[in-house]
């Protein structure tokens, strides 16, 4: 061979390999598998037949015993977790791209790149409803999910310090790309056919340790996940039978943090009575960035950024008050900055970042932070007279968008503490 081949064949060099380790591995499964198979033969067995069967690496041909009225009920399948021609982590692979990529085209492409084997979008469809709903029906009962961690977890970090254990438990909507079979038949808000389906999402995790801002630091490994289609009522028994498996009425603390939606806020306090309801810091500092902006003065990004200041120091009350007190005129003009004001100020009792964030002791579900002053933005922190540590945010990106955007920001970040051993649809 030429040096300029060898030369032009060498930045392929790990692809050629990927895909000759995948096609080896594919055929060691089905060799293994067939070997399983064709052990002692089993009564009943007529001859031996040749199925199909994807796995990680790829399909594979797996010989196995054929018995006359049940072809496909073979031992070794059942043995190996085969369901519907596919390895259990073949499944999980192929299904976790079809929830994360665009399209179940796209998803199936990226299977086939990674050395997966190559799927059709239909049966990468069909799987993935398949898994969906088992994972669906998993979360509408769950078993009892009370975990331990390892002192190695809870450890404090570094300029941390040690609060009570807490469970907090989250819920967002969003609206996942659909297919047009996925929304047959199906209403839409404003057309007669919809064309995308709006899925809750409710997520739970716990910490022991928040920084030295008050910032939580979620314990690893603590991420659990469910998700219904269905209205506010499931949403509610939902959350409820989510906390109740997770230790709600073990744990000392128990916070709900959601945005601003009234349904949202009235099913988490029906479905947990009993926890510190609070909204989301980055969703209030959107709506306050929203007011700067339409208020028409000379720099609203310096206002913003001021108001954002009161509202980790005291609460959204206190900034809706100082824009009130400064730009009454201004405010008076613009519907828009209005809204955006009056949005706060109707939830500035669940928008006290302040004392929320330097409490350390949440004693019952009737303790109320102390009543934020109207006026008085440099004033000492309120006093901590109970309720429970609560994240706060950095300004709002105008890119952010979807159910996991919108959550808390010592939870946006999930690639600092992955969702692992997480209950439903992780995905």
């Amino acid at each position: 061979m030429d040096a300029k081949p060898r030369r032009e064949a060498l930045p392929r060099l790990d692809e050629k390999l990927a895909d000759a380790a995948s096609r080896d591995m594919a055929a060691y499964m089905g060799e293994v598998m067939s070997s399983v198979a064709l052990g002692p033969r089993a009564p009943g067995v007529h001859s031996i037949r040749a199925k199909q069967v994807l796995t990680r690496f790829g399909w594979c041909d797996v010989r196995h015993p054929y018995r006359v009225g049940g072809p496909e009920a073979c031992d070794v399948f059942r043995a190996f977790g085969v369901e519907r021609k596919m390895t259990p982590f073949a499944s999980s692979v192929a299904t976790r791209l079809a929830v994360t990529l665009g399209s179940f085209r796209e998803a199936a492409d990226t299977l086939a790149l990674l050395g997966c084997g190559r799927l059709s979008p239909s049966k990468l469809r069909k799987e993935t409803l398949c898994v969906g709903e088992a994972a669906l029906a998993a979360s509408r009962s769950p078993g009892k999910d009370v975990r331990q961690y390892s002192d190695a977890r809870l450890r404090a970090p570094e300029g941390a310090r040690r609060v009570p254990r807490t469970l907090v438990v989250m819920s967002d909507g969003t609206n996942p790309p659909c297919t047009e079979a996925d929304t047959a038949g199906v209403k839409g808000k404003y057309t007669e056919q919809a064309k995308s389906r709006q899925l809750r999402v409710t997520s739970a995790c716990e910490y022991v340790n928040v920084t030295g801002k008050g910032v939580p630091i979620p314990i690893k490994g603590s991420f659990s996940y469910a998700v219904t289609d269905k209205g506010i009522g499931e949403l509610t028994s939902q959350i409820h039978e989510h906390a109740v498996s997770r230790g709600s009425g073990t744990v000392p603390r128990v916070q709900c943090v959601a945005d601003g939606e009234e349904a949202l806020e009235k099913a988490m306090r029906d479905a947990l009575p009993f926890a510190l309801f609070t909204n989301d810091f980055m969703h209030a500092a959107g709506y306050m960035n929203t007011c700067c902006e339409k208020l028409g003065i000379a720099d609203p990004k310096k206002e913003f950024k001021t108001c954002r200041a009161i509202m980790l120091r005291h609460g959204a009350g206190s900034a809706v008050d100082r824009i009130r007190r400064l730009y009454a005129k201004e405010l008076e003009s613009s519907k828009e900055a209005t809204d955006a004001l009056g949005y706060l100020d109707k939830r500035r009792e669940n928008m006290r970042y302040g004392w929320l964030r330097t409490a350390t002791t949440y004693r019952h579900a009737t303790s109320r932070p102390p009543r934020e002053s109207s006026s008085q933005e440099g004033a000492s922190r309120p006093a901590c007279t109970g309720g429970s540590t609560t994240p706060h945010a950095s300004a709002p990106s105008s890119q952010s968008s979807g159910a996991l955007r919108k959550m808390p920001h010592f939870f946006n970040d999930l690639k600092s503490h992955p969702p692992c051993g997480g209950r439903g649809m992780t995905a």
